[in-house]
């Protein structure tokens, strides 16, 4: 079945903070155009590791009217999410993202209580319906959104919601993987590095750059292999994936939230990007920053072979 979202690799621009809490955007400009120039056709910014959960609405026009600026004379599609315990303040931003000329949305479930199967389809049509001439890209979170969908939720939904063109799936579930890769819908799936792999094996999906986009030519050697369903390579790629979490694992122990890792990522590539994350949450010290790329080069020095 003919998808509605072509296959694609997606990554991640991230929010640089200065000390006092305010958009670094130069340094914004250069992460996203680190991506541009990686090759990726197909950006978002305020998930999870973009902090989407802690802009206001000041902040959120200021950050998407950069990111639209920026991508406007590129072949890339700018994707914005919008995250909210108000499904009327995500209408809100996401009209504001309209009015600068984003088409492609990523959004994710209310979480303040986790959704009945009723009221995820009342969510869909009230926020996708206003926006008929828009591609929406859902972020099935379930350990955050209290409500995980599976691929018979998104069969049914398909038939709902005609904008509804792709979600990025971050369930590494095998089971989970190969229901929505082989299900009969003309959603488009976004796996993490970890299901991709598998998932090419029984259909067509996608790949969200994340750990991995450490070394960007490591992560379109995985995204190729999928493609061509080279068992061998996808095998050893995976091989590096998991040794480089062993890693961060190992040197950067403290709990935090998904963006202090992105953060991390980043800086292996763009030295000067700040760590900090918007209050009230918490980063690596400096030290574990330090441990942590000094360990990547020693156990994989692959990664640190070419620069972007």
């Amino acid at each position: 079945m003919e998808k509605r979202y072509p296959r694609m690799a997606l990554g991640a621009a991230l929010i640089p903070w200065r000390e006092d809490f305010t958009l670094d955007e130069p340094l914004f400009r250069k992460g996203v155009r680190a991506l541009v120039n990686g090759g990726l056709k197909y950006i978002y910014t305020f998930g999870t590791a973009g902090e989407g959960y802690g802009v206001d609405d000041e902040m959120f026009t200021e950050i998407t009217t950069v990111f639209a600026d920026e991508l406007k004379n590129t072949d890339v599609t700018p994707i914005t999410g919008v995250i909210s315990l108000s499904q009327a303040e995500m209408i809100n931003r996401l009209n504001i993202a309209y009015e600068l000329g984003i088409r492609d949305f990523q959004i994710s479930f209310p979480s303040w209580g986790a959704l009945t199967d009723e009221e995820v389809l009342v969510f869909f049509h009230d926020v996708c319906d206003c926006f008929p001439d828009c591609h929406f890209m859902h972020y099935n979170n379930g350990g955050r959104s209290k409500k995980l969908l599976k691929a018979n939720d998104y069969i049914k939904l398909a038939d709902e919601i005609p904008n509804l063109a792709a979600v990025k799936f971050m369930n590494d579930s095998l089971e989970d993987i190969i229901n929505v890769i082989r299900a009969d819908t003309p959603i488009q799936f976004v796996l993490s590095e970890y299901g991709y792999g598998l998932g090419c094996l029984y259909g067509e999906c996608s790949m969200l750059f994340s750990s991995i986009a450490t070394h960007l030519p490591t992560a379109w050697k995985l995204y190729e292999a999928g493609i061509n369903k080279d068992i061998n390579t996808i095998t050893e790629l995976e091989k590096e994936v998991t040794l480089s979490q062993e890693i961060l694992f190992k040197t950067c122990g403290t709990p935090v939230i998904n963006a202090a890792y992105d953060k991390l990522y980043v800086k292996s590539f763009i030295p000067e990007f700040p760590m900090r994350l918007y209050p009230p949450y918490q980063t690596f010290s400096d030290e574990q920053v330090t441990n942590y790329m000094n360990e990547m080069k020693v156990r994989l020095p692959q990664w640190f072979k070419q620069a972007l």
